[in-house]
């Protein structure tokens, strides 16, 4: 299979099927080949989340907040908030509180939400009453 080509050119669908096949095969080392080779094309994003989602299946969280980070970094509003639940999820609640901010005050009201019940977490709750602001 070429993995790269397909990946560049091909659909959603059948690089979702190519890759799941290679997974379901015992080749995730392939899979996740043929995911980075997308990530420098059309679906990128796209590639972005199944590569995640395999790397966190085989147990690579380094990587997987790498990925996000990366994508964060560069602009990308889903990957930080995809980025603020993993740091959440492993308990980093100040690293994940700025990028719940951000994607609040950009409006999602999902990010908003988090980000009152992490400050409620923390009984931080003077700072729900009023907007939610970046400090």
């Amino acid at each position: 299979m070429s993995g790269t080509a397909l990946a560049v050119g091909g659909d959603p669908l059948t690089l979702a099927r190519q890759a799941d096949q290679l997974e379901g095969a015992g080749r995730p080392a392939e899979a996740e080949r043929l995911w980075r080779g997308a990530l420098a094309g059309p679906l990128a994003r796209f590639a972005r989340f199944r590569l995640a989602a395999l790397l966190e299946r085989l147990g690579r969280t380094g990587d997987v907040e790498q990925i996000w980070r990366e994508a964060a970094e560069s602009g990308d509003p889903l990957a930080r908030i995809h980025l603020a639940v993993l740091l959440e999820q492993r308990g980093d609640l100040a690293a994940a509180e700025p990028l719940w901010r951000a994607a609040a005050d950009a409006g999602d009201a999902r990010a908003r939400r988090r980000l009152v019940d992490l400050l409620h977490r923390q009984s931080r709750t003077a700072e729900v009453t009023g907007p939610v602001r970046r400090r």
